[in-house]
């Protein structure tokens, strides 16, 4: 496995930049995975990385840490954000670009983090345990895998079961160098496959409230329910530890949006 180089002139490609000026707002969940790397004493792994939101974070906190992602275009951002902080956290952050279902260091980790439901990506069987075992195999004996997952409240899932709702405004903003763009979202759910088809549509707009560009971006999730998630991390060798219904410490709940799990890895 090689750190990713990147040019030093490279910029931050729109698709990046979009992702860090949607969710700049976001720390509740850097937070707590910052608590939990420290409490792991590190070093850490974050799969799925993208920019380097929640990586940045815990190398600011004193701790080794190692992003990896497959998206080129997220890894170049994260290498800008890497450039522009400071030398000490510098030093503590390497990326990688590889696949999370298929990876391996020769050094182990403390804890392996995957933050902003990025396994959901994983919509098989077979990609599922691909990434867990991935993941079991980078840890020391005794080290934490801990992640987020979208809780899929029933009231949704009955609101899905009758049909696709069409594009609408989210209420989020963001600007760049072009100007001020609205985002735009719909979501297909698909309840036999537990497949959600997200469409996000981004629109720049212009003066009177004209359309001056338009972006379009998919997302295929999987989401899972707590006991069909819980049979899947014993299934690929883990404990579960703990499971949270927010990042402050909540129980989970009915009303949730969020399942935090922490799960060790068993050495049978």
């Amino acid at each position: 496995m090689t750190t990713l180089p990147l040019p030093h002139d490279i910029e931050i490609p729109p698709a990046a930049a979009r992702y860090d000026a949607l969710h700049a707002g976001q720390i509740a969940d850097s937070a707590f995975y910052v608590a939990e790397a420290t409490r792991g004493g590190g070093p850490v792994l974050e799969v799925g990385c993208g920019t380097a939101r929640v990586a940045l974070a815990i190398a600011a906190a004193g701790i080794d840490v190692t992003g990896l992602d497959r998206s080129e275009p997220l890894l170049a951002g994260a290498t800008a954000k890497r450039r522009a902080a400071a030398p000490a956290d510098a030093r503590r952050l390497s990326l990688v670009c590889a696949d999370m279902r298929a990876y391996a260091f020769r050094r182990g980790f403390a804890r392996v983090v995957m933050p902003f439901r990025v396994f959901q990506a994983m919509l098989t069987v077979a990609d599922q345990l691909a990434a867990l075992a991935a993941a079991r195999a980078a840890l020391t004996p005794g080290g934490r895998l801990v992640l987020d997952l979208f809780d899929p409240r029933l009231d949704v899932l009955a609101e899905a079961a009758e049909g696709p709702a069409p594009l609408a405004d989210t209420g989020r903003r963001f600007r760049d160098a072009r100007g001020e763009w609205r985002e735009r979202a719909a979501a297909r759910y698909d309840l036999d496959s537990q497949i959600v088809d997200l469409v996000y549509l981004y629109e720049r707009i212009a003066e009177g409230g004209r359309v001056a560009e338009r972006a379009f971006e998919r997302l295929r999730v999987r989401y899972f329910t707590r006991w069909e998630f819980e049979h899947l991390l014993v299934r690929a060798g883990y404990e579960v530890e703990a499971l949270y219904g927010g990042w402050n410490g909540e129980l989970p709940d009915a009303e949730g949006e969020d399942m935090i799990w922490i799960a060790k890895r068993r050495d049978d």
